[in-house]
């Protein structure tokens, strides 16, 4: 176990969801995680990007509520999207995009666990690199997700195959601790999870441990430390609640759990009891 209790710093973009009974709300990476945290006893650091809607300007009060201190940088437009649902599978449509980030980031130590979270791609290999190079992390988790989507205003959002993500960032990727991401957010093989599993450990080389998220079925861990991939399903499911934010909760809470020195499958346990816990606050 890790003598010092660590921090932890969030970043990525904040965002303003669109849903289908004409209601819009603050989300994203930064505010899902960082709520994940709080009700975890975490206060974070937060580092995101917004406009000045009145969403986003919500969603900063929120985070200001529940962090150690926030550092946002303005853009001329919050990222926003349109959710609808297709065949029980929610779909994304991107009406607006905050664009990049800078590497400036709140002043962290030794002890900073750091959840790199782009929602959109704000945040390019090279600003990925140096912002590392800079806090110098404990640890360094990644939720891949906003690094996977093709992205055009007024378009569906669709994952970018593998091959097609910039090779620089796969070199980036291969130096965290480790990387989260969902089955829902790649191209390649998506009735397969273990295929994926395989192909984005291809993709990231021998160091990270890798979580694939999959949804109310569990997760796939595949740990470097050990000798196979495991697969685990909860046997609590939370069902007819909206799951928006599950991954990020899962993310933050694997992250937390790394920092504080446990194990990959122990983290990804007290992950999958954290998102439970977060849907059961949702049941009506």
């Amino acid at each position: 176990m890790i003598d010092e209790t660590p921090s932890l710093l969030i970043v990525g973009g904040l965002t303003v969801d669109a849903f289908a009974d004409g209601t819009r709300a603050p989300g994203g990476s930064v505010l899902h995680s960082g709520l994940a945290a709080s009700a975890a006893g975490v206060r974070p650091r937060i580092l995101t990007i917004a406009g000045d809607e009145p969403e986003a300007t919500v969603g900063l009060d929120r985070l200001q509520s529940i962090a150690a201190d926030v550092a946002c940088q303005t853009a001329g437009a919050t990222t926003t999207f349109r959710h609808t649902e297709h065949e029980g599978r929610r779909v994304l449509v991107l009406d607006a995009l905050a664009g990049p980030m800078t590497t400036d980031a709140p002043a962290v130590d030794g002890q900073t666990v750091a959840l790199v979270a782009p929602i959109a791609d704000e945040l390019s290999a090279g600003g990925l690199t140096a912002l590392l190079g800079r806090l110098e992390p404990r640890r360094a988790v990644f939720l891949i997700q906003g690094w996977l989507r093709r992205l055009e205003i007024g378009v569906t959002v669709h994952p970018l195959a593998l091959a097609e993500v910039d090779e620089a960032l796969w070199s980036a990727f291969a130096r965290a601790d480790a990387v989260v991401v969902s089955t829902e957010d790649l191209a390649e093989h998506p009735e397969d999870p273990f295929a994926q599993a395989a192909a984005l450990r291809a993709r990231l080389g021998p160091r990270p441990i890798l979580c694939l998220t999959l949804g109310a079925e569990g997760y796939l861990l595949d740990d470097p430390a050990v000798d196979r991939v495991v697969a685990s399903v909860p046997r609590r499911v939370v069902e007819g609640v909206p799951t928006v934010g599950a991954g990020d909760t899962f993310g933050a809470a694997f992250a937390i759990a790394l920092g504080d020195g446990d194990g990959a499958g122990r983290a990804a346990e007290r992950a999958t009891e954290a998102v439970i816990g977060m849907l059961e606050t949702r049941v009506p």
